[in-house]
């Protein structure tokens, strides 16, 4: 459900925009980490594989790895949830100043 504009805390319009600051959501990562990370990230699969097969102890390890993948993926879904409610940078249309709210 999309929530209606803040309004401006200066001049009580609610024509306001979300500001931009120009760098149009580029996050600083060339293709060539997306593709080394990837290839690192099957190539660390390909070894812990490689690690179950040629151990006896590969179901205690498989448990381990199981329990520490499934906390990692709990942590970073509660991040992102935290990180919705913070406040943005707005700016309004009619006095052209900018402000803060969710």
């Amino acid at each position: 459900m999309k929530r209606p504009p803040p309004i401006c805390p200066f001049c009580g319009s609610s024509a306001t925009l979300p500001f931009e600051d120009g760098d149009h959501g580029d996050d600083g990562q060339s293709v060539a980490e997306v593709v080394l990370g990837t290839l690192f990230f099957f190539l660390s699969l390909l070894a812990v594989l490689l690690l179950f097969l040629l151990s006896r102890a590969s179901l205690p390890a498989a448990i381990l790895l199981l329990l520490t993948l499934v906390l990692f993926w709990r942590r970073r879904r509660e991040t992102g949830r935290r990180s919705q409610g913070r406040p943005r940078l707005h700016v309004c249309l009619d006095c052209s100043r900018n402000f803060k709210a969710m």
